[in-house]
């Protein structure tokens, strides 16, 4: 017994060749496979196996369709229809059913075998072809031992036309079988098609794409037979779902619309809605066609609108939607019936853009009408936002594709540019800079007043920031914000989400960096701050007090053995104290900060900077045993840590944030150039070392002529080892030289001619070049101070979202060399989840949407002192605290402010507006300008004709 059996006895069905067994399926396909009948015939019969399972790679068959497609398997076949398989079943990856396979493979007894079967549509089709074209086609495609062959098709041609398969139907073509065995000259085919065919058969109905029928190929291969068929009046009357199907093939809407309309006054029409071709039920093949009068026709006859075939699960208004067909696509909407919901995971709108690439040659399409009337009409209601199973929303395939003007509507209906695909792209990845600038001053409006007059307003909207769960649409679909009955995590987590995570990634893309400037952008990162300020001012605070403390503590009690004043003892018993504190609040967010996401925290310079304080901080606060050497370290690395963390703190203040960059951009800068550079510093460092070390023979202890005479004490020798002639290399960079302590006297002219190019190649030439350096690169981040405040001030306030909010993996950076050999999984791992725990205020707090804006957009008021209004959402209290604390200020940051716009931005929008009106008004002449040159055009040509008239009739007389 194999592996991947089973072991029978009488009573039980048992699992063998294994501790755990083989799965049942695969054991059923071994048993197929190997013709162990016996196994087979129990696994089935004790019902272990589901008989419907699709086995994959490399069949993707069921059971019943891997039996037919096998020779002498017709004791399986029938097993398997005894316990009522579907033998009319459609194979999504083959698109074929049993009986397809059976003729594919040739397996004529197996055919037979599926014949007997009641349940059997022997007119079911494959790709547009019944079993009985497929077996007339099959013979066109033998090669080797064709004559051999030949028999066997014959005979399923045979077997299938006794069994009352139609004659008549076509393919997708319009290619009968009759017209393919005249064509392929099989005269035993037509001779059987002649004495068993059910219906008589029609030679001029169906045409091929040249407009040849049967008939033709008939006369030209046999025309001793063409008199045998019968082409009486009633086979020419004959209506059925062939037929219209090579209407719509041939495109012959009139003549569809005609017989189809003949069977709706007789009542026979209604059969036909549910007839496919394999491919394409009629209303489906009408929407793939753009035949408009065949689609009305068959949905006022009271066609399904959402009926599909086996072969193609696309409703009819998504095959509209993806070809561009606005006619049909208002046809649908105006049907009662039809449902407007995502097709395989994808909405109508997706659907519709993603086809604008591929069917924009098509002459009927317009898929600015579809997308009009997807965005527009309410009944639709689609969201804009939805993404498929790639996670990619509408606006990624409108980026994508370059249609800058379906991305700019789009965006105008709430289209979300930060949402990231499964590639964890966002829309702005392929969003044109000058488009998103477009966008945005089209989300500054005024209120259409005078820019003088008092009640003039200015509206800035952000609507392309809000993400679908944070968004005011998703909360007014839930309970109210404060209610206490519900989870607070699940409800946190649904409408708290990331803000700025768009523009963060903007920081990173050269083309998009620009925009940061925008007004729009300015006054949101404005709004951002002043939620998120305070946490600023509190966190700095705290620091600095630890700062504070900490040196204190170390200059006045740390180390310091002689006795003090009272008074001092009683401080450093503050500064201590306060150290310990500071050190517990400082652990305390650190751990946290790792637990939301360990690789991120990893990841950052300043971290690693942090742990080492927490460290060197813990042994002087908590060891005071250590010897005094040791404490010394100590205290002057915690100083110099503490302090340089501070820097890096206060530094992310907008106002000062360029200093800082500065500081970390030449440093970093440096760095680089110096490693290049740090071969040849390496090499005049050991060449020193070999020229100016002390050499002393043992043996006849002759002194070193390098050694000073007199008997005081000698300088430390710098190049006595590599490390000490490395370290004093280094500080020659500078131009520190001290040449009076080299001695030069046991190799004068090397030694000076080494020490001349040095001089010359490293402080003059490579210090100098370094200063040049730092020069450039502080003038160009002065000449951009603004645009490096915004990168600051949006980066600051990402990253407090990240912490609050949880770990998006869209504030993750960009993996590093060090991290990229990763999973995924672990890149993204965390072990906490900040909305879960107890700082719902403030992640709360530092949120814009839906409760600070619950409309997405402000209104500002420059002549009243540049005056913000909030507009709010119906009904005004919903938003609970949340709400109050922005009707009244709740914060005393917030009240002092007053709530007023910066007056840099108010400026920046003023023209921004005035700019863009200026363009309106020239486009407005512009287009008059036009009309009146085709007026002038048309004045000419008439001009023209009239004097040709006058011409030739002068000529007349």
């Amino acid at each position: 017994m194999t592996r991947d059996s089973y072991e029978m006895n009488s009573n039980r069905l048992s699992r063998g060749g294994s501790l755990f067994g083989a799965d049942p399926q695969v054991q059923l396909r071994t048993a197929l496979r190997t013709n162990d009948f016996g196994t087979f015939k129990k696994l089935v019969s004790y019902g272990a196996v589901d008989l419907e399972h699709v086995y994959q790679y490399p069949d993707y068959k069921t059971c019943l369709e891997l039996a037919v497609s096998e020779a002498n398997k017709q004791e399986y076949v029938k097993l398997l229809l005894q316990h009522e398989v579907q033998v009319n079943r459609i194979n999504e990856t083959h698109n074929a059913a049993p009986i397809h396979f059976a003729v594919e493979e040739g397996n004529i007894e197996a055919l037979k075998t599926l014949l007997e079967d009641d349940r059997i549509d022997i007119d079911i089709k494959s790709k547009g072809n019944t079993a009985l074209l497929l077996a007339i086609k099959k013979i066109q495609d033998l090669e080797d031992d064709r004559e051999h062959d030949i028999p066997l098709y014959e005979d399923m041609v045979e077997v299938l036309l006794k069994a009352g398969c139609n004659a008549n139907s076509p393919d997708l073509k319009g290619v009968t079988p009759i017209y393919s065995a005249a064509k392929q000259g099989l005269e035993r085919v037509i001779s059987l098609i002649l004495d068993y065919a059910k219906d008589p058969i029609d030679l001029d109905t169906y045409k091929d794409y040249r407009s040849k029928t049967a008939r033709y190929f008939l006369k030209e291969a046999f025309p001793h037979l063409e008199a045998k068929f019968d082409s009486a009046t009633q086979a020419a009357e004959t209506i059925d779902s062939d037929k219209l199907f090579s209407y719509l093939s041939r495109h012959e809407e009139d003549n569809f619309v005609r017989d189809f309309t003949k069977l709706v006054k007789k009542n026979d029409h209604r059969s036909l809605f549910t007839a496919n071709n394999g491919i394409n039920t009629l209303l489906q093949m009408a929407c793939e066609k753009g035949l408009e009068n065949v689609a009305k026709c068959l949905l006022n006859s009271g066609a399904d609108p959402n009926a599909t075939c086996p072969g193609n699960n696309n409703r009819p208004i998504a095959i509209a939607c993806q070809n561009g067909y606005h006619k049909i696509l208002k046809l649908f909407i105006d049907n009662e019936s039809t449902l407007f919901d995502s097709v395989n995971g994808e909405t109508l709108l997706q659907i519709s853009v993603k086809g604008m690439r591929a069917y924009a040659n098509n002459a009927k399409a317009n898929f600015n009408e579809c997308l009009e009337m997807l965005l527009k009409n309410p009944k639709i209601n689609i969201n804009v936002n939805s993404s498929d199973i790639k996670d990619n929303t509408a606006l990624h395939y409108a980026a994508r594709n370059g249609d800058q003007e379906t991305v700019l509507e789009l965006l105008r209906n709430g289209a979300c540019v930060g949402l990231r695909n499964k590639f964890n792209e966002p829309p702005l990845a392929d969003i044109n800079a000058k488009t998103l600038e477009t966008y945005l001053d089209e989300c500054l409006t005024t209120n259409g007043e005078r820019p003088s007059d008092d009640d003039y307003e200015i509206h800035m909207k952000y609507s392309f920031l809000v993400y679908p769960n944070n968004s005011l649409e998703n909360e007014m679909c839930k309970v109210p914000l404060m209610d206490n009955s519900i989870n607070n995590a699940k409800e946190c987590k649904s409408i708290l989400g990331p803000e700025t995570d768009a523009l963060l990634y903007m920081t990173r893309n050269e083309d998009l960096r620009p925009l940061l400037k925008h007004p729009v952008i300015t006054s949101f990162l404005y709004l951002k701050w002043q939620r998120i300020s305070c946490l600023f001012y509190a966190n700095i605070t705290f620091y600095s007090l630890l700062w504070l403390c900490l040196i204190l503590y170390i200059i006045l009690g740390y180390g310091v053995e002689k006795k003090q004043s009272d008074s001092i003892e009683a401080f450093n018993v503050v500064t201590h104290v306060g150290a310990i504190i500071g050190l517990v609040l400082l652990i305390i967010r650190e751990v946290f900060q790792l637990l939301v996401s360990p690789t991120r925290y990893l990841q950052s310079i300043e971290n690693w900077m942090e742990i080492a304080l927490i460290f060197v901080t813990a042994i002087i606060v908590f060891d005071d045993s250590a010897l005094e050497p040791t404490k010394q370290q100590l205290s002057a690395v915690a100083i110099l840590l503490s302090s340089a963390e501070l820097v890096l703190l206060i530094g992310q203040f907008p106002t000062l944030s360029t200093n800082i960059v500065m500081l970390k951009t030449v440093s970093w800068n440096f760095f680089k150039f110096l490693l290049w550079y740090c071969i040849l510093i390496i090499a005049f460092a050991l060449s020193f070392y070999t020229l100016f070390r002390n050499i002393q023979n043992e043996e006849d202890k002759a002194p070193n002529p390098n050694n000073t005479e007199n008997g005081e004490d000698e300088e430390e020798d710098f190049f006595e080892d590599p490390g000490k002639s490395l370290f004093k290399t280094f500080v020659m960079l500078t131009g520190e030289f001290d040449a009076g302590s080299i001695k030069f006297s046991t190799f004068p002219l090397t030694s000076h001619i080494i020490f001349i190019v040095f001089v010359f190649m490293i402080p003059i030439v490579l210090f100098n070049l370094l200063n040049g350096l730092a020069v450039s690169d502080t003038q160009e981040i002065r000449a951009n101070a603004e645009l490096v405040g915004h990168i600051s001030r949006i980066r600051m306030i990402s990253y407090f979202e990240s912490v609050l909010l949880g770990n998006v993996r869209s504030y993750a950076k960009p993996s590093r060399a060090c991290w990229s050999w990763l999973p995924e999984q672990l890149q993204n791992i965390s072990f906490v989840k900040p909305k879960t725990l107890c700082i719902k205020p403030f992640a709360t707090r530092i949120t814009l949407f839906p409760h600070f804006l619950p409309k997405y957009r402000i209104i500002v008021k420059p002549n009243q002192d540049n005056k913000i209004v909030i507009p709010h959402a119906e009904p005004m209290g919903k938003f609970g605290d949340d709400y109050e604390d922005i009707e009244t200020g709740g914060c005393c940051f917030e009240r002092c402010q007053n709530y007023r716009l910066d007056r840099k931005i108010v400026k920046h929008a003023k023209e921004v507006i005035s700019k863009k009106n200026d363009v309106s008004e020239f486009d407005d002449i512009k287009e008059k300008l036009e009309k009146y040159e085709s007026k002038i055009d048309r004045l000419e040509e008439t001009l023209k004709k009239v004097l040709n008239s006058l011409e030739a009739n002068t000529r007349k007389y």
